[in-house]
């Protein structure tokens, strides 16, 4: 593949003022595009972009391009950093046995774990636990189901959940 030529640049002071008016106007699209793709790098990849297409200005025809012509180019300038970034931590394969994990672990997984910490959980606090979250019932449903006051029923709530946030943090660590 040859190398790209760059068009050469505008001489008339008129084209640039209008392709500067374009910019002043699309610039927010394309600032709620990379806010969207990269929130901590939004304003430099926005800054790198209006760069480029400001090179590029001779190849920009307002009835063929329009503001979509700078979204592209944001959403290329976004790649090209994401590229670099992976790069500079010694990731640049695009093999997908290298790629992360993902950040939400599977329908599964989150099954297998919550069926875990409630195992953990005393018999009597699973029960009113599932009760009240998993089938609706009420603390004084429960309390007449299990002969206990309403204020049992609450203390037992509150100690199965703060169970299941104790092993929910020491499984983090």
């Amino acid at each position: 593949m040859p190398p790209r030529t760059m068009p050469p640049p505008i001489d008339n002071a008129m084209d640039s003022a209008a392709f500067a008016a374009f910019l002043q106007t699309a610039r927010p699209r394309a600032q709620a595009l990379l806010q969207r793709l990269c929130p901590g790098d939004a304003e430099d990849l926005l800054q790198e972009t209006l760069a480029k297409v400001w090179r590029l200005r001779a190849g920009f025809d307002p009835a063929k391009n329009g503001e979509g012509w700078l979204l592209q180019a944001a959403f290329r300038v976004f790649c090209d950093h994401k590229k670099r970034r992976l790069r500079a931590r010694g990731n640049g394969s695009s093999d997908a046995a290298q790629a992360p994990a993902p950040a939400r672990p599977c329908e599964v997984e989150l099954k297998d774990e919550v069926a875990h910490a409630l195992a953990a959980l005393p018999p009597l606090q699973r029960e009113l636990l599932l009760g009240f979250h998993a089938h609706g019932l009420s603390l004084r449903d429960l309390a007449a189901r299990h002969a206990l006051p309403v204020n049992t029923v609450k203390s037992h709530l509150h100690r199965a959940r703060r169970l299941l946030q104790e092993g929910q943090e020491g499984g983090e660590r």
